[in-house]
């Protein structure tokens, strides 16, 4: 466990809001111009204590900014895209996981899923920091005069949105350092006193997108500013803290940021999944885990998803009858709840299995000491059949659940009545899979 990998964001990030951007044909050298009169006019002393001058020197680096990207937003229809920009041949390329059509103009690549734009990346650079300029102009302007307050607000919201939109195209394309910049400086810009908000998810992204970029210092930095604000992300919050202190050699408080987000959120699969294997390749007790659920489970007795938790736990450990029992007091609590009873149904499947791999290893002297196990053993898999099919009866267009039944009611189909749910079951996961033989 030298390394903790990623997966990509996915519709989280890629399905973000782009603040649209309008505007004519990009003209690089006016936008250049336009930048070289600023640095003249505030090297001026007289406009230099002019907030005025500050405010359109934060304007001309916005559009400098956005200029390349003008006209684009995410989710704009293929049709418009052409239209508006050129119809163009596109190329093919795959990104992650993803296939994408893309449309290379002069100035912006714009990458095309499904028939609407996903996101696009500038070619044409006309100021590598001009939004970091225009935050500087326009904090200039507001210390000048307090009753820019409304405009320096406005144009540090435009900053704040395309910081964001700037790295969510910045990870798609892999360039997660990048990504984590933009991300950042979003955050940032949301703590400027002319805005009323405090941007906390997009540093939450600066610091997965600097985890995954391998910059471990930054992105502690980031998620532990997260999580003093409050953001936990239902315990991924900590999950990106274990890996960043893991993988900065700092083991002993990596475990302990696994433990408080455990206890905090013991639904979280990936954090019980990473301190079993934390406990695989370093020393201790991963047993130690069960305490911190079962103290959850003391404030809030009745929070069935907390025993879905202590399930889950138990059955890392092998105890197999402590995770049934666990799903079954979930089910208990929230007869109605899909997850509770599919898990419950599920355990008890394994557990089944379990002894029938154990009574194959098994030698019997007579036909009758053999199917005198063999039917124990079928009672263990006939009692998975209740919460099972509960669960198909809350939610029926779940494969898993159906490939269960299926199995189970095999297994079981000499006895009165499975054969015939066995038909319904298989025929039913025939036409979910797709209609396979």
């Amino acid at each position: 466990m030298k390394k903790i990998f990623f997966t990509l964001l996915g519709a989280l990030l890629m399905a973000a809001p782009a603040s649209a951007q309008v505007g004519a044909k990009v003209d690089v050298n006016r936008l250049r111009a336009n930048i070289a009169k600023s640095d003249s006019d505030i090297a001026n002393p007289k406009n230099a204590t002019k907030a005025s001058a500050w405010l359109k020197r934060g304007e001309v680096f916005i559009a400098a900014d956005a200029a390349p990207v003008s006209g684009l937003y995410s989710g704009m229809p293929e049709t418009m895209l052409k239209l508006s920009m050129g119809d163009v041949a596109p190329t093919q390329e795959t990104v992650g996981d993803s296939a994408f059509s893309v449309y290379t103009y002069e100035h912006v690549k714009v990458y095309v899923a499904n028939g609407v734009v996903d996101f696009f990346v500038p070619i044409t650079v006309v100021q590598a920091d001009a939004l970091d300029k225009a935050y500087e102009a326009l904090d200039k302007a507001y210390q000048l005069d307090a009753r820019t307050a409304k405009k320096v607000g406005e144009d540090m919201t435009t900053i704040r949105l395309k910081s964001f939109e700037n790295g969510t195209s910045q990870y798609a394309i892999g360039n997660h350092l990048a990504a984590a910049g933009e991300f950042r400086r979003a955050y940032n810009v949301s703590n400027h006193p002319s805005i009323p908000v405090i941007d906390t998810i997009s540093l939450y992204y600066a610091g997965m997108a600097a985890a995954i970029g391998e910059d471990y210092e930054n992105s502690l930095k980031d998620i532990d500013k997260v999580i003093e604000l409050g953001y936990e992300n239902d315990g991924d919050s900590y999950r990106f803290k274990f890996i960043d202190l893991y993988n900065l050699d700092r083991k002993p408080e990596s475990l302990q940021a696994l433990e408080t987000g455990i206890s905090r959120f013991p639904t979280n699969e990936l954090l019980i999944d990473l301190i079993m294997s934390y406990y695989a390749e370093n020393d201790g007790d991963p047993s130690s885990v069960i305490p911190l659920v079962e103290g959850a489970i003391a404030k809030n007795p009745n929070n069935y998803r907390l025993y879905l938790g202590l399930g889950r736990v138990y059955e890392k450990l092998g105890q197999m009858d402590n995770a049934i029992a666990a799903m079954q007091k979930a089910v208990e609590i929230a007869p109605d709840d899909f997850f509770s009873n599919y898990l419950a149904g599920y355990f008890i499947v394994k557990k089944g299995d379990e002894m029938a791999t154990e009574l194959g290893k098994q030698a019997f002297t007579s036909r009758a000491a053999y199917q005198e196990a063999l039917s124990v053993v079928n009672d263990v898999f006939r009692s998975a059949m209740a919460p099972l099919e509960k669960a198909f009866a809350i939610n029926a267009e779940e494969i898993a659940v159906v490939e269960l039944l299926k199995n189970l009611t095999y297994r079981l189909r000499e006895e009165e009545g499975m054969q015939a749910k066995n038909d319904r079951y298989n025929e039913l996961f025939r036409q979910m899979d797709g209609g396979a033989q």
